[in-house]
């Protein structure tokens, strides 16, 4: 008799921050939990984001039934308009959620799609799975976790989750349903560990409350607040605290605009008509009345608060008497971006918060208190550390390894790994490839290692490029040479020398009748060493072949 066995396989979400992508598949049919972007890096250059590889989807779509999203955030969700060009199948997620999904996809259209929105508590079938969908807190409205009911167990999934035993909007987590199935028994927990290095328990979005209004109460100009644009509590509290101290907002930065104009149409935001005011505006009003509410918290480049830092943002430019607050952590991979923004912010006379002080920013993930209370409600039998880098999937494993779960009935997988779960045993079977696949501008898929590598090269040492003219199987013309960023081009022997060495290494190329591409070669080869040799630098070298 052949052995029921359910198949898991994260295709993105471990070992790094986003990304988050994960097939369950049981008898020939499958569901999709998540389908989000992972944000480019100093590694990454050049490179707008990441998305996972759908490969293995797309080679099964037929035995796709449903794709589940656990909450709005961009790690969870910016890859679905992607995925939905390549695939026809319903998606299921709370209000919001769907919301803010409808907007992703007006920025690339796609067939229209099956939207099913749901709430917790609802209970759903896709194929042989019974789900039901679990609320939690999270730093966004509307996050769920999920039940899934299995024909040999019952799997649970948080999604990303904190216990928030006082949120903003007063929606606890419902950790006597998650109590209830621990009672029942669950086979196999997947829980969030992106704050599983944190000891203790992450603190209440409730106690921002209090600091907001304490700095807007000191505040005699300007209050600049930065805030990830879905975190719709934060922006809720800006707006409370701009009405209470008779202040306008202005809203500054596209995707706060959009995700405001969301979260208010579906009633998740409450404030006065006129509170809100444009940009050009802003002169009727003293600057202690005005509150720019914008972008830009993880120091992005083209963000808000960036070009206000850089001096170049169309309406506004900070000075003495601002306040700058920026209410949210950094992500592992832009500190330099984010501590480069506030130097220049602080440079330009503004006091700056930012999350060194311990109540401008709370979390939305929990730390390991409340994992460890997960835990011990649903009682999982397997476990399986979802969402973070290496080290925070280690240090949640060995949470629940203290919590008396075998290690044995642990996997710290990878992104691909194919995980078999049956009432008996939980092992890798095998892995799926994955490529790294790279929203460029217009351009999706596979950017070589060799491209990025460039770029780095650009970036740090810069460019020689090699103009050569040849005719009739001679050099017509000394070598042209052309550099950018590239600063050993100011000395004059390392041209002379590199202008005379190319003309007799291509002169001696063109009397063996040497093709373009082996004189290209033979350029780029010789122009590297004497590069090396004067400057001890190593710039990308280009070579420009014309033949008349």
């Amino acid at each position: 008799m052949k052995e029921k066995k359910i198949r898991i396989i994260p295709i993105g979400g471990l070992h790094a921050i986003g990304g988050n992508m994960m097939a369950i598949e049981y008898d020939n049919e499958m569901i999709i939990i998540d389908c989000g972007i992972t944000f480019p890096n100093g590694e990454t250059p050049g490179i707008d984001f990441m998305i996972p590889d759908f490969s293995f989807v797309l080679e099964n779509k037929t035995r796709v039934k449903g794709i589940i999203i656990t909450h709005g955030h961009e790690d969870h969700i910016g890859a679905i308009p992607f995925l939905l060009q390549k695939i026809n199948v319903p998606v299921y997620a709370t209000k919001l959620t769907l919301g803010l999904v409808t907007s992703r996809l007006s920025e690339r259209p796609v067939n229209t799609p099956t939207f099913i929105e749901i709430e917790p508590r609802d209970v759903i079938h896709i194929g042989p799975f019974i789900i039901e969908f679990l609320r939690v807190n999270h730093s966004i409205i509307d996050g769920v976790g999920l039940a899934i009911k299995t024909p040999i167990g019952t799997i649970i999934h948080t999604g990303d989750y904190k216990i928030d035993y006082t949120p903003i909007d007063g929606n606890v987590a419902d950790l006597h349903r998650f109590a209830e199935y621990g009672q029942e028994g669950v086979l196999l927990l997947m829980s969030d560990s992106t704050n599983a290095t944190n000891p203790g328990y992450t603190p209440s979005e409730m106690i921002l409350k209090k600091k907001l209004l304490e700095i807007f109460a000191k505040s005699k100009g300007r209050i600049f607040v930065a805030s990830f644009a879905s975190n719709i509590h934060r922006i809720q509290q800006v707006l409370e605290a701009s009405q209470k101290y008779n202040r306008k907002v202005v809203i500054s930065g596209a995707t706060m605009q959009k995700n405001i104009e969301i979260a208010t149409e579906l009633g998740y935001l409450k404030y006065k008509k006129d509170l809100i005011i444009d940009a050009k505006d802003t002169d009727k009003y003293t600057h202690k009345k005005l509150v720019v509410l914008c972008t830009g918290s993880q120091g992005e480049p083209m963000s808000a608060l960036s070009r206000m830092a850089a001096g170049t943002h169309k309406h506004f430019r900070i000075g003495a008497g601002d306040t700058v607050i920026i209410t949210a952590s950094v992500i592992p991979g832009n500190e330099r971006m984010v501590y480069s923004v506030i130097n220049s912010l602080m440079q330009m006379g503004a006091d700056v918060f930012y999350e060194h002080d311990e109540e401008i920013h709370v979390s939305g993930h929990a730390s390991q208190e409340e994992l460890k209370l997960m835990i011990t409600l649903t009682q999982p039998r397997y476990f399986l550390p979802v969402h973070g880098e290496y080290r925070h999937l280690k240090a949640h494993a060995q949470l629940a390894e203290s919590l008396n779960i075998k290690p044995q009935n642990i996997i710290v997988a990878h992104n691909g790994d194919i995980l078999e779960l049956t009432p008996n045993r939980f092992e890798k079977k095998g892995n799926i490839p994955l490529s790294t696949v790279y929203v460029d501008g217009t351009y999706i898929g596979d950017t070589t290692d060799d491209i990025i590598a460039e770029r780095k090269t650009l970036a740090s040492d810069g460019v020689i490029v090699i103009s050569i003219v040849i005719g009739d199987g001679l050099l017509l013309y000394p070598p042209v040479i052309i550099s950018r960023g590239f600063i050993g081009i100011k000395n004059d022997r390392f041209i002379q020398v590199l202008q005379k060495e190319l003309s007799n290494t291509i002169e001696k190329q063109l009397l063996q009748n040497a093709s373009p591409e082996h004189v290209t070669v033979a350029v780029k080869k010789l122009a590297k060493m004497i590069t090396h040799r004067f400057t001890n630098n190593t710039p990308l070298i280009e070579t420009i072949i014309q033949e008349i």
